[in-house]
C-alpha cells in the first residue's frame, strides 16, 4: 500500500476553511459520546464535534483517507489506519466508498455540515450501520445508531452531544 500524507490538524478559526473528514467518519460523528482510542483522540474529536454543533454552516471537505480526526489517533500510520493490522486502511476506504455512494457524495466535495446532516437524515437510518460498519468495535454500543435515528425525528434536528444530552444543530 502507498504511504499516505501525514495530517497535522487544528480546528480552523474560520468556517470557510473546510475540515477534511473521511466519508465514514461523518457517521461516527453522529455517535460521539466522549470516548475513543486515547485522550488526545477524544479531545480532538470533541473539538471537531463541538465546531459542527456550534456552526452547521461549517464547510467540510469529503475525503477517503485519514482525516482531521485520524490526525490524533494512535492507530494511524503512514499507510493509513492500522487499528486491526494489515488491511485496516483498505477496510476503512471500503466503508468510505459505501458512505459516499449512499450520501451521493464524491471524494473532494466541499459541503456544509448542515447539508451532510440532511443527506444522512434522508438516506440512512441507524439500522443501515450494520451493513456499513461491519465489525466496528463501537457499533455494539449503539451510540451511532441513536445519533442517526435522532436526525430523523421530524420535530427535532439535534446532534447528540458527547455527554449524552442533545444539542440543537
Amino acid at each position: 500500500m502507498k504511504d499516505l500524507p501525514t495530517i497535522h490538524y487544528e480546528v480552523p478559526s474560520h468556517r470557510h476553511d473546510p475540515i477534511p473528514i473521511r466519508a465514514h467518519t461523518l457517521l461516527c460523528l453522529q455517535g460521539f459520546r466522549g470516548e475513543g482510542y486515547s485522550a488526545r483522540f477524544v479531545d480532538n474529536m470533541a473539538a471537531i464535534h463541538q465546531r459542527f454543533a456550534d456552526d452547521p454552516s461549517q464547510w467540510v471537505e469529503i475525503i477517503a483517507a485519514p482525516d482531521a480526526l485520524c490526525s490524533a489517533c494512535p492507530h494511524v500510520s503512514t499507510t493509513g489506519c492500522s487499528l486491526h493490522g494489515a488491511g485496516s486502511e483498505d477496510a476503512m476506504q471500503a466503508q468510505d466508498r459505501d458512505v459516499l455512494a449512499r450520501l451521493d457524495l464524491h471524494e473532494g466535495d466541499h459541503i456544509t455540515w448542515a447539508e451532510i446532516l440532511n443527506r444522512i437524515r434522508t438516506s440512512l437510518t441507524g439500522a443501515s450501520l450494520t451493513d456499513i460498519c461491519g465489525q466496528c468495535q463501537w457499533l455494539s454500543l449503539g451510540y451511532c445508531r441513536v445519533g442517526l435515528d435522532l436526525l430523523r425525528v421530524p420535530t427535532q434536528c439535534q446532534t447528540p452531544s458527547f455527554n449524552g444530552e442533545k444539542e440543537d444543530s
